[in-house]
């Protein structure tokens, strides 16, 4: 499974009831998509259209398309996935822009199954997450939660986790940005659709 990620600058003059959805439908005509969201940063201007697509071939396509306001996109692979009770209203965007070496990105997919993961998936109003990998090794990392102090209760559990043995902190910079968004449409698809659970 891939993903295509659009991002695009707000017109809040233009942000009528249901603007989330007419926006990914604008973009993703159709039904080759097999699931979109649209994300409005919190205080800020900017936003994403992410859409999930089977091949790449159908995502490098897709990340061709632009409509108004939409500004560059990134193909990416579905590397991971988990599943979350609560409803997503509210999407963390976390983006590490720089390529990663191969044992940096093994480091990092260690932390969040072994460490990260546990100890935050049974929190309460916590609604799943999509790992997000570039040819270069570079990562966004889409997680849920249904309000903002459910994503504050996350990012404090997340903190306060202590590295397994055997984590080294050099190969764990760090993201480059966190982003917090509002979830303005989802239909993103059930967990079978990309891939197991961990």
């Amino acid at each position: 499974m891939y993903a295509t990620v659009h991002q695009f600058r707000r017109s809040h003059a233009d942000e009528s009831e249901g603007w989330g959805h007419a926006l990914a439908a604008e973009l993703h005509p159709g039904t080759g998509s097999p699931g979109t969201c649209t994300l409005a940063q919190v205080g800020g201007l900017s936003g994403l259209v992410v859409a999930l697509w089977h091949d790449r071939g159908s995502a490098l396509a897709a990340a061709d398309r632009r409509t108004h306001g939409t500004l560059d996109a990134r193909v990416f692979e579905v590397s991971d996935v988990e599943g979350g009770a609560a409803e997503p209203r509210i999407a963390q965007a976390t983006w590490f822009d720089r390529p990663l070496s191969q044992a940096a990105a093994d480091a990092a997919d260690f932390g969040g199954r072994e460490r990260i993961w546990p100890a935050v998936r049974k929190l309460d109003g916590v609604g799943g997450f999509y790992v997000l990998t570039a040819e270069d090794r570079s990562t966004l990392v889409l997680g849920f939660t249904e309000s903002i102090e459910a994503m504050e209760t996350v990012q404090k559990t997340i903190m306060s986790t202590e590295l397994l043995p055997g984590e080294d902190p050099a190969l764990l910079p760090g993201p480059d940005r966190v982003d917090v968004h509002r979830v303005l449409h989802t239909s993103l698809p059930s967990l079978g659709l990309v891939g197991e659970p961990r």
